[in-house]
């Protein structure tokens, strides 16, 4: 297989409850509405989400050799996946979760740490490397990793951009207390940096937008997409500062929400839409896919969500 996009990170079984109301544990059995079992994590919503907007996609996680590690597998091939980036770790258990959903669509996770997807290093497979084919790689859990090192990550993104793709980062809070000086080398081959709000914050230290976004050119990131929620999406560019807001029309479940944000928005800079129609069509695939259960049920293909956008301004 040759790839257009790669994605590595986070690989997840992720058991979704419903309606959870508000309960202590009482030792009482409490109804929900419905009771799920699914597979989930960054960079399997943003692969499954991307193969369904037309593009040839390559999964690289790790996943335990266990029931939930076939489940993943399995999964994945149905979906259409390719699974020969997935390595199966014969030492750590596949990353499972309990996801508690909230009437108002919130969620809580609840998580074992140590795990085979949060130990892997972000390498690709020995026989797996970048080709003039691959369009984009993305790296969807920096800073997750308890075996992430600068080292691996400068070496991997430089092999990409040696190869001519783009790269994109999404972050999530970190289980190895890095910093921002621990990935100096890392941070200048990523072309669009695509944290949440709140990871931004804790990374950088700065509230203000500007002021993130400032600090994170600082470190050589050419372009700084931020996820703020409700508030929509905010860029900063050497040339160029605009924010989009959102187009949710309903909330279900925002389980992968900033994932299928993710996957939009790199489909779209690939195939040459311009920063503020790119932002648009991210924060319509987010739109579409916070609409039901789960974080990958609801995005179909790509005439779905340029039809979604000509209806939602």
């Amino acid at each position: 297989m040759k790839p257009e996009i790669i994605c590595i990170g986070m690989g997840t079984v992720d058991l979704l409850a419903k309606g959870v109301p508000q309960v202590e544990l009482d030792g009482q059995t409490h109804q929900v509405e419905s009771v799920g079992m699914k597979i989930g994590g960054d960079a399997t919503n943003e692969t499954i989400t991307l193969h369904r907007l037309g593009h040839e996609v390559m999964l690289a996680t790790a996943v335990g050799d266990d029931d939930s590690g076939s489940f993943y597998i399995a999964k994945c091939a149905e979906a259409g996946i390719s699974t020969e980036g997935i390595i199966i770790d014969q030492e750590y258990p596949t990353a499972t979760s309990v996801v508690l959903v909230g009437s108002d669509g919130e969620r809580s996770f609840l998580a074992v740490p140590q795990n085979a997807s949060s130990m892997m290093r972000f390498r690709l497979p020995g026989k797996i490397k970048p080709t003039e084919d691959l369009k984009a790689i993305s790296i969807a859990s920096l800073f997750y990793s308890h075996r992430q090192s600068d080292a691996d990550l400068k070496e991997l993104l430089t092999a990409a951009k040696k190869a001519g793709a783009i790269v994109f980062a999404d972050m999530v809070m970190d289980l190895k207390e890095l910093s921002l000086e621990d990935l100096r080398e890392t941070l200048p081959h990523i072309d669009y940096l695509v944290p949440s709000y709140d990871e931004a914050v804790y990374y950088t230290g700065k509230n203000e937008p500007r002021e993130i976004a400032e600090t994170l050119h600082q470190y050589g990131v050419k372009n700084v997409v931020i996820k703020m929620g409700a508030d929509g999406v905010y860029a900063h560019t050497e040339n160029e500062e605009c924010r989009v807001g959102t187009v949710a029309e309903k909330i279900v479940d925002t389980t992968g929400a900033g994932d299928n944000f993710m996957a939009g928005f790199i489909c779209a800079i690939i195939r040459g839409m311009k920063l503020k129609e790119a932002l648009q069509f991210g924060s319509a695939t987010s739109a579409i896919a916070i609409g039901e259960l789960g974080a990958t049920g609801a995005v179909k293909s790509f005439d779905q969500v340029m039809d979604y956008l000509k209806t939602h301004s």
